[in-house]
């Protein structure tokens, strides 16, 4: 599982403030907010890891005194001391060493495989990261590894699947951009994990945003993520949602079913969000009628419910269209499911369905985001939505993994994700050619 693309002019930010510059390099350009950066793994290498240039300049402009929290599944890159740091390809274990040392507090949440390797060898990043920080979580900055097989916060194991942290955030407290503006409440989120693969093989997304109430929510999942870390017990049914009104809904996860089912439908995060969508609607500024268009991007898909609600969607007048990763060609469902491939095929003429695996250079290329858009009639408005985090839509991310799924309300971040998704989709099937 894997990781990177696009930067935006920062648009305006109620509540800003100038102070003091950035103790970042001017040389470099200030990160996007309210904005999305993607990768492309078939472009240069600039835009291969445009998502480690994101998470970089974020964390450079974190002022003395602030607070950097990250929480991930995979960070093992670079691989040994010594990687060279540039703008084009950021040393982030170097940039989050130069923060601590300049007065930020830097606290690290990693899932247990970032500790060592199957034959016991430490892993670069948290090996250092940990002689910089220290591993004490009541102090100021430390980093701290999940149990080995459980997550922090979930520790079941479904269907066969142990339970882990496959969160991909970061929360900065406060950010200073090269003009010397103040941008507090800083989240980033993303599908990808802080390797090679992710930017170089894996087509990946991110989100940047400042707003005071979701990033409160994650502050508070990654305090009860570093509470349950150590501990044997965690919270199966942590399940954790934000508030309607918010335009950054969030939604925290493990979520437990109430039939012991993993598989139950009413409590599927993502079954819930489609039942708020309606296929047939008439236009609010044209009042014409228009068909609601539902896409996926996604790399594991094993809920086959989820992709029976995708086909009545389908049935029902709205356009589905899904793109997923392919397994090798010993495994063609290594990822997505038969059963979930054959559910989405009975919706009909109404699904696009596209299996990716693109040779390029060697190497295969795939989608590793996860996201979901809707453009059209959803609950009671018409505003366009991205649906995007870090979880599959595979039964253990529901139900056994610690994982963020965050809802954009955003026609202009839904714009960006439709551009995203059109490249992914035609150089998937062939339509173009990747570049």
């Amino acid at each position: 599982m894997r990781k990177l693309f696009a930067a935006l002019v920062l648009p305006l930010i109620a509540g800003v403030v100038a102070i003091a510059p950035s103790p970042a390099s001017a040389a470099e350009p200030d990160p996007v907010i309210n904005s999305a950066v993607f990768n492309n793994p078939a472009g240069s290498v600039t835009q291969q890891y445009a998502i480690y240039q994101q998470i970089a300049r974020v964390i450079d402009r974190v002022p003395a005194g602030e607070t950097l929290r990250l929480s991930w599944l995979d960070f093992s890159t670079p691989g040994a001391a010594g990687q060279a740091d540039t703008a084009e390809t950021p040393n982030l274990v170097e940039r989050l060493t130069a923060a601590h040392q300049r007065g930020v507090n830097v606290q690290i949440i990693l899932n247990y495989g970032s500790y060592d390797d199957a034959d016991g060898n430490r892993i670069y990043p948290g090996l250092a990261l940990e002689g910089e920080l220290g591993t004490n979580t009541a102090a100021s900055s430390f980093i701290l590894f999940c149990r080995d097989q459980t997550g922090c916060i979930a520790k079941r194991t479904v269907y066969s699947v142990k339970a882990y942290n496959h969160n991909k955030f970061l929360l900065a407290s406060r950010i200073v951009l090269n003009n010397g503006t103040s941008v507090s409440n800083v989240t980033f989120q993303s599908s990808g994990n802080l390797t090679t693969w992710d930017a170089n093989t894996a087509f990946n997304n991110s989100i940047t945003w400042s707003e005071a109430a979701s990033y409160a929510n994650y502050v508070t999942y990654f305090n009860d993520q570093k509470k349950f870390g150590p501990s044997l017990t965690g919270d199966d049914d942590y399940y954790q949602t934000g508030s309607t009104n918010d335009t950054y809904k969030t939604h925290f996860f493990p979520r437990h079913e109430t039939d012991d089912n993993p598989g139950q439908a009413t409590t599927d995060t993502m079954i819930s969000v489609l039942n708020s969508v309606t296929c047939s609607y008439k236009g609010a500024t044209d009042g014409l009628t228009h068909q609601t268009d539902v896409r996926v991007v996604i790399w594991g898909f094993s809920r086959t419910e989820l992709a029976k609600k995708l086909a009545a969607l389908a049935k029902a007048g709205c356009w589905v269209d899904v793109v997923y990763a392919a397994g090798p060609a010993a495994d063609p469902y290594a990822y997505t499911s038969e059963n979930v491939v054959n559910a989405l095929k009975a919706g009909g003429t109404n699904v696009g369905l596209h299996s990716c695996g693109v040779a390029f250079s060697g190497r295969t290329l795939k989608p590793h985001s996860k996201y979901t858009l809707i453009d059209g009639a959803y609950d009671d408005d018409q505003i366009p939505r991205v649906f995007t985090g870090s979880a599959n839509y595979t039964f253990s991310s529901l139900r056994g993994a610690d994982e963020t799924i965050v809802r954009v309300r955003s026609a202009a971040v839904h714009a960006q994700y439709l551009s995203n998704f059109y490249k992914v989709r035609d150089t998937c099937s062939g339509k173009i050619p990747p570049s």
